[in-house]
């Protein structure tokens, strides 16, 4: 079979993941392999699209492979999915599926958005596989990466396949509102960062009329307008003195004139199931704060031209980066009513300092991130000592009262009839901290 590899790394032929990639060669030389390197090589198809459509045609399977950047695919994949896109290509009955490596935040949520465009292009959509960024180092994920793949050529040759979903017809329509201007009143600065581009406009209404509905003066900053000299690379320059290896000036843009807000709205057009390219570059390039929350316990919200009904993962991913950031999320908005509510939920956030507790996408990714930069804090400097302040190293749990007052009653409700006479004398203890806090009120 010919199996063409995409890989999707910014790192190239240094990819972490492109190494299962030559692994799978390797192990099967009955199958001829192909390499099409668009993380490292971007340029070379924003100026021709010609050598990617030749190397869809000659695969009958097809591999995305790439590092979880950020909820979703690095931005380089991301842009190389809408080259692929404007470029009228197809992959009209080709099989596809996808190779990950990642320390498992959110690996499902860029799965699902690559299946997604899978079905926009016409594939036929095999389920991938999302590795441990360690596993080709031990026999057990040597395995499993083989039997995934052995997985996917039976599915090729057998013609099996995911159903794509099937949605309604959208009823959306841009918004075209107006909004007559509140009074506004000092206290807080509200950022709004978009990508507001040229006949956007939807989401220029958007803009205007919240900036119109919100009781707080707002400013803009325009994604569009930044001269980014690139994606981030993954080259982890900025692990020990917290800079960007680009000098374009995005540090100083972040920290000065986004992260400094006491709110972050952030307002984009819906594409290709997600908030762009340029959104991704943006999210990526942020990983020069590595894994720490710095912009915790600001509110967010998010101005959406589009239909996100029809978005659940991408939902997803907006609801999980406030968790995991710790920031209230006061709504997203596409319409009248939804601006206006939005608005009032960010102003009452804002005015009574609420921030409710991280919901399971928090916790769960925080915990991911915790036992990361533990394990690596000795190249993660800047993150290890921020989490060293924040308390973040949680571990291991020395709530030692506790802890035996609960093994002596797991010893207790092993024997028959003491768990008889304790009864529901149990149920009482357990409520009973509970129910002293109430009787002091």
């Amino acid at each position: 079979m010919n199996i063409l590899f995409v890989n999707g790394s910014p790192r190239g032929r240094f990819s972490v993941t492109l190494q299962s990639c030559l692994y799978l060669e390797k192990r099967f030389p009955g199958h001829t392999f192909e390499y099409l390197n668009v993380g490292a090589g971007l340029d070379a198809f924003e100026k021709d699209m010609a050598p990617a459509g030749a190397a869809f045609s000659r695969a009958e399977l097809v591999i995305f492979a790439y590092p979880v950047y950020a909820f979703l695919v690095p931005s380089q994949l991301h842009r190389f999915v809408e080259l692929t896109k404007e470029s009228g290509l197809s992959l009209k009955g080709k099989f596809v599926t996808q190779l990950t490596t990642s320390k498992h935040f959110f690996d499902v949520t860029a799965h699902r958005f690559m299946e997604e465009n899978f079905f926009d292009l016409g594939a036929r959509v095999v389920h991938g596989l999302s590795a441990d960024m360690e596993d080709l180092l031990t026999e057990q994920g040597r395995g499993e990466l083989e039997r995934f793949f052995e997985y996917a050529v039976h599915c090729a040759e057998a013609g099996i396949s995911e159903s794509a979903p099937s949605l309604p017809p959208s009823d959306f329509t841009p918004y075209g509102g107006t909004i007559e201007p509140c009074e506004k009143r000092g206290g807080f600065d509200i950022v709004i960062v978009g990508d507001l581009r040229e006949g956007d406009e939807g989401l220029r209404a958007l803009i205007r009329d919240f900036d119109a509905a919100c009781p707080y003066p707002t400013r803009f900053v325009n994604l569009a307008d930044f001269p980014f000299r690139g994606g981030c690379l993954g080259c982890l320059s900025c692990t020990t003195s917290g800079r960007c290896v680009y000098r374009d000036g995005f540090d100083g843009l972040l920290r000065d004139k986004i992260q400094g807000a006491d709110a972050i709205v952030y307002a984009f057009t819906l594409r290709d199931h997600s908030m762009g390219s340029r959104f991704k570059m943006y999210d990526d390039r942020q990983f020069c704060n590595g894994h720490r929350t710095v912009a915790e316990g600001k509110p967010f919200a998010y101005l959406i031209n589009g239909d996100l009904s029809r978005e659940d993962n991408l939902r997803c991913v907006l609801e999980a980066r406030a968790s995991v950031g710790h920031s209230f999320m006061a709504g997203f908005a596409a319409n009248e009513d939804e601006l206006r509510a939005m608005s009032d939920r960010l102003a009452w956030a804002l005015e009574h300092d609420y921030n409710p507790p991280r919901s399971f996408y928090g916790v769960g990714g925080m915990k991911i991130f915790r036992d990361l930069v533990w394990l690596t804090r000795g190249l993660m400097m800047e993150d290890h000592r921020y989490y060293k302040a924040h308390g973040l190293y949680d571990f291991p749990q020395r709530r030692w009262p506790r802890m035996l007052g609960l093994c002596l009653l797991g010893s207790l409700m092993r024997n028959r009839k003491l768990r008889r006479v304790i009864g529901d004398r149990m149920n009482e203890g357990m409520l009973a901290p509970y129910k002293k806090i109430l009787n002091k009120l």
